[in-house]
């Protein structure tokens, strides 16, 4: 033996021993939802369906995506939140995950007071999704709780250990996230009742193949599952936290360490366990096998004035500033840490706990400067960041695999094109346009935002000249398939809005045609009185 290996060896001896030899221990399951294989591939054919939002956009997996530890990989100016000053790009602004227009109880386009007709963005990030089958409340300040209420009866359904249920709710209804105004369970029902499962995604995994192959409609799946064919709100959350809790990321190289393989972390990575252990404090919150205790702490990021986080649902002062510790497996593929998710990869993390905390009030005793050096924090970061990632998670093979999104298209469908001719106040209308051209497909709206409020607006709705053409500031040519007259809401320059509800034909499925539209607005202001949008090119599949 060499003495580099006999030291490596020694190494990792000393860090089994100064370990906890734990495992994750099964997932903890309510008696009143157990796991089966049907009720399993329906929640993830559910978690993956952009059906499942109101404007066939969003679904629970955009959030969640599995190369990105189970959280958001969307970050960017786009995904801002204004924060508690309603004020763009100033300090207290926070970076969440993109969800929809805003839209009324009728699904039609309205204003948002903070992003006014842009999509809207959620104030906080996205947690992973991966292995919190083993938290008793969920989301950043726990508000989903243990015990499960039917939102349909109010009465409720698990006593305890319900948390995944809770959770997997209520992003559905939220006029945020995925729905509308007032957005009801019976609107999902209706609409699930009557979808094709996952008719917007592509790259079905072999398991949801063979699920739809037996069974192609909802009501089948959920015979399949619950022994008849009624969909309701109760059973839609049971097969979602099915689903979850298949979910365990079990397979990374400090379970491979802790089970006695030596080699399994590198010596760099062993050195960042026994810190991680030792100097850096890491596992007093975060301790293994979960890495995390599950408890709410506020390690002083920000002030608390910006989000009272857990006091918010317990009402108690002695929770001001509280949010929930994350478990750190996958945290190393994970784009936006923290619940403001203005921290964009491990090393910022590191230097933020090496200097013991930013706001003193109530912040959590264990927050202290650390006295890590930039070798040592290097250290903790890989030993985090390799020692705790999932190979399967990062390649996203099964029980992480997954479709392809919709929104995921290369080239977005619809897109954007040609240019536009202002109007009144030097305001050019927008076109909105995010929901996909998929035939048949109910949930199809075109949207106008910032024109002239009170004018009088024509949606030309036609095929370009040949497949392929350019589009331009002119009105998409003829022929004409459709030609909406509206008066756009809102009063004055920039202020019109509108909304334009369309199903394309059912026979029009596969074909590939190409149909454009734009707003046109009558403004004595534009050049020759009408104002016009960009066009809106969709592939009609």
């Amino acid at each position: 033996m060499t003495l580099r290996s006999g030291f490596t060896a020694s190494l990792a001896a000393l860090a089994l021993t100064s370990i906890t030899r734990a495992q994750l221990p099964p997932v903890p399951v309510p008696a009143e939802n157990p796991i089966t294989p049907a009720k399993a591939v329906l929640g993830k054919i559910l978690f993956w369906d952009e059906q499942l939002s109101s404007d066939n956009t969003v679904t629970c997996g955009t959030c969640h995506i599995p190369a990105s530890g189970g959280s958001d990989p969307r970050i960017g100016p786009a995904t801002r939140h204004p924060g508690l000053d309603g004020q763009f790009n100033t300090p207290d602004d926070t970076f969440g995950s993109l969800g929809v227009v805003r839209s009324d109880a009728v699904e039609d386009f309205t204003p948002d007071a903070l992003f006014d007709l842009a999509v809207q963005v959620t104030p906080r990030t996205a947690q992973t999704a991966l292995g919190v089958a083993f938290f008793e409340e969920l989301f950043w300040d726990g508000r989903a709780p243990g015990a499960f209420v039917d939102p349909e009866s109010a009465s409720v359904v698990i006593a305890r250990g319900g948390a995944l249920e809770s959770q997997s709710l209520a992003p559905i209804v939220s006029e945020v996230e995925m729905g509308h105004e007032s957005r009801t369970f019976a609107e999902v029902v209706s609409k699930l009742a009557d979808v094709e499962p996952l008719r917007l995604a592509q790259n079905l995994t072999p398991d949801i193949v063979s699920a739809l192959a037996v069974n192609p409609t909802y009501p089948e799946l959920f015979e399949a599952a619950f022994g008849d064919p009624s969909i309701t709100a109760v059973r839609i959350a049971f097969a979602i936290a099915t689903y979850e809790r298949t979910l365990v990321p079990d397979q990374t190289p400090w379970d491979a360490f802790n089970l006695g393989n030596p080699n399994a972390l590198t010596p760099f990575q062993v050195q960042g366990l026994l810190l991680f252990n030792g100097q850096g404090q890491c596992s007093g919150c975060h301790i293994p096998p979960v890495f995390s205790d599950g408890t709410f702490r506020n390690i002083g990021l920000r002030p608390i004035a910006e989000d009272a986080g857990r006091q918010n649902v317990t009402g108690d002062p002695a929770d001001r500033g509280k949010f929930k510790v994350p478990t750190l497996r996958n945290a190393g593929l994970r784009e936006r840490l923290f619940h403001p998710g203005g921290l964009t990869d491990l090393n910022l993390v590191l230097n933020f706990y090496n200097g013991g905390g930013n706001f003193a009030d109530n912040q959590d005793p264990l927050i202290a400067p650390l006295g890590l050096n930039q070798q040592q924090r290097n250290q903790i970061v890989a030993f985090i960041a390799g020692g705790l990632t999932d190979a399967r998670v990062a390649n996203e093979l099964p029980p992480f695999d997954r479709p392809q999104l919709h929104s995921e298209n290369a080239v977005p469908n619809p897109a954007l094109i040609g240019s536009s001719v202002a109007g009144s106040g030097g305001f050019t209308p927008a076109m909105i346009a995010l929901s996909p051209p998929a035939a048949g497909v109910a949930g199809l709206k075109i949207g106008i935002a910032a024109g002239l409020g009170g004018a009088s607006a024509r949606l030309v709705i036609s095929l370009p000249t040949a497949p392929g053409s350019s589009g331009g500031a002119h009105t998409p040519v003829r022929p004409v398939l459709k030609s909406a007259r509206m008066i756009l809401n809102g009063s004055g320059p920039g202020a019109g809005y509108q909304t334009y509800h369309l199903t394309l034909p059912s026979s029009l499925e596969g074909s590939g045609r190409v149909i454009r539209a734009q707003w046109l607005v009558n403004d004595p202001a534009a050049p020759g009185g009408i104002a016009k949008s960009q066009i809106a090119e969709m592939t009609v599949f």
